[in-house]
C-alpha cells in the first residue's frame, strides 16, 4: 500500500501555524500552550471552530476564556480519516489491488486482519501481504471527512453580535526542554568560562510563530508517555537572541523566561542562553574510590567543584542538566575533556563534576593483611598516589568499609562522611608520592 501510505503521510506533513502564543514547557515532555483568539460572532449565538492543534493534544485539557462572551458548550472532534479504517467499509464490494512489482488483481474484499488483505474473484481467494501492495483503489471518495481533529464551541457575545477575544488553554505531550552547561576552563589556573544554555525541543506537528516561552524547572506528576519523533536542531537566530532569560521563582518550582518572541518549528529545537556567559573560580581534586578488599591501579578520577554564589559571579538557580567540559590552551585551542550531569543546584550550593581521570596521577590500592574469624574480620591497606604534574595537587581517597567497624593506625587524618564511607584529604606535592595506611576491624556476635 506504498502510494496510499505515502500520500497520508505527506498530507500530515504539511503542518499548521500557530501565532502569538504563549508557551510553558515542562521537563516532563509537556507544554501548556495559551493560544490568543479573536472571532466574530453573529447575531445572538455562533458555532466556530479550530483545527490549529498539536497531535499530542491531552484530550480533556482544552478550554476557552472570553473576555466579551460566553462559551455555552465545546465539542472536541477526533473522528478523523484514516484509510486503512475507510477501506473497513468495503468489506463485501469490489476494490483494485496492486502490487509493487506492477500486478494487479481486482475481486471482493473479504477479509483485512493483522497484515493481510483478502479478495476473492471467481475461481479463486487471493491473500497479500501490506508490504507487498503498493495502492488500493476503491469505489467513490469519502464524504465530510475529517483530517485533523477540531474543537467546536458554540458562543454568545456579551453584546447582540460583535467581536470576541479570548485564549484557548491547553495541554499537549511533544514538548521539553533541557539545561545544557559548557564549562570552559583555564589553563593558566583556576578559573573558567560558565555558560548555561536551554535546549528547547519541539516535537509536534505545529509551527509556532511569534510565541514566547517560559521554560520551568521541576518534575510535575502526569500521567501517560511520548515517544519523540527525530527533530531538526538549529541555533537561535540573531532576531531571537537575548542576552539571558529572566529567572522568577514559580511556586515549589522555577521559571525562566525568554524575552524576545521567537519562531519554533514542528519537530525542530533551538539552543538559547539561561543566563549570560559568567567567569567562576573552581576547585579541582582527584579522586581514588575503593572498597574493602579491592587491590588495583589505575589513573584517579578529576572532580571539579563551583559555589553557586554572587561571589562566585553565579548565585542563581541551576536546572539539572548535562554539562560539557572544554579545556583551553595557551595556543588559544580549545579542546573537549569531558562530560557528566548535574542535580538542581539551588543558590549557596556547590554543583559537582566528575570528568574522566587524570594521565599524571594514579593511584595503587594494597591489601597488606585480611584477617578473618568466626566473629570478626580484619584489613590492613596501603594506598600510594602518585603526583608526575610539576604542580601540587588536591586528593581525596574514599574508602567504603560495611558493617560495624572501627579505623586503627591510620597514617594520616580521616573523616567519617557516613556509616559506610571514610576519606582522607591529602596534599600532593609536584613530583611526588604519597603512602596512606591503615587498618580496619569488624566485629559481630
Amino acid at each position: 500500500m506504498k502510494k496510499i501510505i505515502g500520500i497520508l503521510i505527506a498530507s500530515s506533513l504539511l503542518i499548521a501555524q500557530s501565532k502569538n502564543a504563549t508557551m510553558t514547557m515542562y521537563k516532563d515532555g509537556f507544554g501548556l500552550v495559551k493560544q490568543p483568539v479573536s472571532w466574530d460572532v453573529a447575531l445572538g449565538q455562533d458555532t466556530i471552530s479550530w483545527d490549529l492543534l498539536p497531535v499530542g493534544l491531552i484530550k480533556d485539557s482544552p478550554f476557552l476564556t472570553l473576555q466579551n462572551g460566553i462559551v455555552n458548550m465545546q465539542r472536541l472532534n477526533q473522528d478523523v480519516f484514516y484509510f486503512s479504517e475507510y477501506l473497513n467499509n468495503f468489506l463485501g464490494k469490489v476494490i483494485q489491488v496492486e502490487l509493487i512489482n506492477g500486478t494487479s488483481f481486482k475481486g471482493t474484499l473479504v477479509e483485512m486482519r493483522g497484515d493481510n488483505i483478502t479478495i476473492t474473484q471467481k475461481r479463486t481467494t487471493i491473500s497479500f501481504n501490506r508490504d507487498r501492495v503498493d495502492y488500493i483503489t476503491v469505489p467513490g471518495k469519502p464524504n465530510n471527512a475529517i483530517f485533523k481533529p477540531s474543537l467546536t464551541w458554540v458562543i454568545s457575545p456579551y453584546k447582540r453580535s460583535g467581536s470576541v477575544t479570548g485564549n484557548l488553554i491547553y495541554l499537549s505531550k511533544g514538548f521539553d526542554w533541557d539545561a545544557t552547561y559548557r564549562l570552559i576552563l583555564d589553563e593558566s589556573g583556576n578559573v573558567a568560562e560558565f555558560l548555561a544554555e536551554a535546549y528547547i525541543k519541539n516535537n509536534s506537528n505545529l509551527d509556532f510563530i511569534d510565541l514566547s516561552i517560559q521554560l520551568v524547572e521541576g518534575k510535575l506528576k502526569q500521567n501517560g508517555n511520548m515517544s519523540t519523533p527525530p527533530i531538526m536542531m538549529r541555533s537561535i537566530s540573531e532576531s531571537e537572541k537575548n542576552s539571558e532569560m529572566k529567572e522568577d521563582p514559580l511556586g515549589d518550582y522555577h521559571i525562566y523566561s525568554l524575552g524576545n518572541k521567537i519562531n519554533l518549528k514542528g519537530e525542530e529545537s533551538i539552543t538559547t542562553r539561561l543566563y549570560s556567559s559568567r567567569e567562576v573560580s573552581f576547585e579541582k581534586t582527584y579522586l581514588f574510590e575503593n572498597d574493602e578488599k579491592s587491590q588495583k591501579e589505575e589513573p584517579l578520577g578529576i572532580e571539579y567543584q563551583i559555589s553557586n554564589t554572587k561571589e562566585n559571579n553565579l548565585g542563581v538557580p541551576l536546572p539539572k542538566g548535562k554539562i560539557q567540559l572544554y579545556q583551553s590552551s595557551s595556543s588559544g585551542n580549545i579542546e573537549y575533556v569531558g562530560e557528566d550531569e548535574i542535580r538542581q543546584v539551588p543558590k549557596g550550593a556547590n554543583a559537582t563534576i566528575i570528568s574522566g581521570r587524570a594521565f599524571n596521577v594514579v593511584g595503587k590500592r594494597k591489601v597488606l593483611n585480611y584477617d578473618r574469624q568466626r566473629k570478626s574480620e580484619e584489613g590492613t591497606i596501603s594506598i600510594e598516589v602518585s603526583n608526575t604534574l610539576s604542580k601540587d595537587i588536591k586528593v581525596r581517597l574514599i574508602e567504603h568499609i560495611y558493617g560495624d567497624w572501627v579505623i586503627r593506625d591510620a597514617s594520616a587524618n580521616y573523616r567519617k562522611e557516613d556509616a559506610s564511607t571514610i576519606h582522607f584529604p591529602l596534599m600532593i606535592p609536584a613530583n611526588t608520592s604519597k603512602i596512606i595506611t591503615y587498618t580496619y576491624r569488624k566485629e559481630w556476635k
